[in-house]
């Protein structure tokens, strides 16, 4: 006798912004009688609600049951094989956007919703990247490491066919995501120009103090007063009062000198 494959049976029930869809698959002779308690559950934000799936009648030994949820016309896993599964959100992805030849580059990769914990993969101008540069001879050039656990992807040291569009792509069993596209460039050293500028740095600094030098020659930085000396006001020589009279109004000679 032919095996002939049963229809889909399908149980939709609402949930607040969309619907969880119960599939039952894989039921080749017989049938299969669903009935729900609720079909129509409507729960508030952040409460628990139950949603049931009775197997009245079947003649399946072990119907395979998947809970899924539509959204936006995209399907993703909310329970199969026993266990809670929920699709990844895009991931939060940094790259650096200028890194010099030579030198070493991290980008990362981080997403926390997904459950189970999602696995990660990088694409560089929409081609897959390798784990390890090194496996793949298209990536000869390159030197990088790519942590599909953590989402790091870390080059050693980059080269020039390194700069191009980087995304990452966070996914399980339930869905996957992926972050926006982000610009690398990498760039070369301009060795000659740092030594031409080092070199102009040390002529500008030389001329400073030459010009110091000359300017101090000159006497522009010498103080007014005398060297080794210190201005004195006239006052009166040992041995010599000069006294005042009322008539005269002036000085007179008192006394002559001592010697």
């Amino acid at each position: 006798m032919a095996l002939r494959r049963r229809p889909t049976v399908r149980l939709c029930a609402r949930l607040s912004d969309f619907f969880l869809l119960l599939l039952f698959r894989g039921c080749l002779i017989g049938a299969v009688n669903l009935k729900s308690s609720n079909r129509t559950p409507v729960v508030q934000e952040f409460e628990s609600v139950e949603l049931s799936c009775i197997i009245t009648d079947s003649q399946t030994n072990d119907p395979r049951i998947e809970w899924k949820k539509i959204q936006d016309d995209r399907t993703a896993y909310v329970f199969f094989d026993n266990r809670i599964q929920v699709k990844p959100v895009p991931p939060v992805c940094r790259v650096p956007k200028a890194v010099p030849v030579g030198k070493t580059a991290t980008l990362q990769c981080q997403e926390s919703e997904g459950f189970p914990r999602p696995h990660y993969s990088w694409y560089r101008n929409d081609v897959p990247l390798p784990t390890d540069s090194r496996a793949n001879p298209r990536f000869r050039n390159s030197s990088f490491l790519l942590n599909s656990e953590t989402g790091t992807l870390v080059f050693s040291a980059v080269h020039k066919e390194d700069s191009g569009q980087y995304y990452c792509i966070a996914s399980n069993d339930a869905g996957s995501a992926r972050c926006e596209e982000q610009m690398m460039e990498v760039y070369d050293l301009n060795i000659g120009g740092i030594i031409g500028g080092i070199l102009v740095v040390l002529a500008v600094l030389a001329l400073i103090t030459v010009g110091i030098c000359c300017a101090y020659r000159r006497g522009y930085f010498i103080n007014n007063k005398q060297n080794g000396e210190s201005y004195k006001s006239p006052g009166k020589s040992d041995g010599v009062n000069y006294v005042r009279t009322e008539e005269e109004g002036d000085f007179r000679h008192k006394s002559s000198f001592v010697i």
